[in-house]
């Protein structure tokens, strides 16, 4: 059969040139499982000799399906495990697309989203704060998932307990003989923080212990994390305050309160002791090795994953919170005091 060479072959051309209708080579871009296989591959084979691409635009009108999960980031700039999920999603047939947002522009994102005809969408707003139907109305009926933890929404969510790994760090840094614990942590604007904050806080009162001093900074972005906890190190000594230990927000806080320590002649964990959240990749490798809170986060991404592809395929799915539960890493930030 001859083309001219500018000419795209169409739908209508593949089942010419494989014997077949034009609704069995549609069932077959479609993954329709009423094909038979052995038609399937020869279609397949067929369009990869002419070089067959499907026309993803006319599809789109046709189907109101795009084959595309977002994912949306709002308020931080350290996303970086979002697009690891992309190969979960991938996996499933669905191409990604990353977008970063603030609260302001939160409602127009979601409307370009629905604009572009996304199949689904992945929230990572870890301070958003919204009732359950205000989101869904802004969402225009597309699938959403939060890759957050969020007590008081009824809506599919995937995140870690933050009261338990609170608890793993404090009562960790208590059996130890510390008393006098420091604090220092991202804006308590955040859900996560202020979840641990408060449990400090819970655990040392029911105990009859007064909370530490607390440095709350920007955690939002890597550089600004490892800032704050050089910072926060900084304010406490200035002001003089008094503590033996000191729980950060996350590893790369407590990777700029250690250098400041440092700088200030003080030893970890001989004079302070330090214990963090996520175990990052850098926690083994700092000086010394950094106690912290496993929180893996690839389990988290592919459970939000799997969540979303059950939402987008059952019209009925009803929602669920799948609350994770972390574990304490002890390595040699931290030490019984004498």
């Amino acid at each position: 059969m001859s083309r001219s060479r500018d000419k795209r072959p169409t739908i209508r051309d593949v089942a010419r040139e494989a014997g077949v209708s034009y609704g069995t080579v549609s069932r077959v871009l479609n993954s329709h499982p009423e094909v038979a296989p052995g038609t399937r591959v020869h279609v397949q084979r067929i369009m990869e000799k002419m070089g067959f691409e499907r026309n993803l635009g006319a599809r789109m009108l046709t189907t109101h399906r795009s084959n595309i999960i977002e994912f949306i980031v709002m308020d931080v700039n350290f996303g970086l495990v979002l697009p690891r999920m992309a190969q979960y999603i991938n996996a499933a047939g669905y191409s990604t697309l990353y977008s970063e947002c603030t609260r302001d522009n939160f409602a127009e994102t979601l409307n370009t989203a629905a604009a572009r005809l996304v199949d689904g969408i992945l929230l990572y707003a870890p301070k958003l704060r919204i009732p359950d139907d205000e989101l869904l109305a802004m969402c225009h009926g597309i699938p959403i998932v939060r890759r957050d933890t969020v007590l008081d929404s009824k809506l599919t969510w995937v995140g870690y307990n933050q009261e338990h790994a609170t608890h793993l760090v404090v009562q960790h840094l208590l059996d130890l003989g510390h008393r006098q614990i420091a604090e220092i942590t991202g804006s308590l604007e955040f859900i996560n923080p202020r979840l641990r904050h408060d449990t400090l806080r819970d655990i040392l009162a029911v105990r009859g212990l007064e909370p530490g001093p607390t440095y709350t900074g920007d955690y939002s972005a890597f550089a600004n994390a490892m800032k704050t906890g050089y910072e926060g190190v900084g304010e406490f000594l200035k002001r003089d305050e008094e503590f033996t230990a000191i729980m950060t927000v996350n590893d790369y806080v407590a990777a700029g309160a250690i250098s400041a320590l440092h700088e200030h002649g003080l030893r970890v964990p001989d004079d302070v002791s330090i214990a963090s959240f996520d175990d990052d990749a850098i926690a083994a490798y700092l000086l010394p090795p950094l106690t912290t809170v496993y929180f893996d986060f690839d389990i988290q991404n592919r459970l939000a994953s799997q969540f979303l592809l059950e939402q987008i395929d059952d019209p009925d799915y009803r929602h669920h919170q799948h609350v994770l539960i972390p574990d304490l890493v002890v390595r040699r930030s931290t030490r019984r005091l004498d």
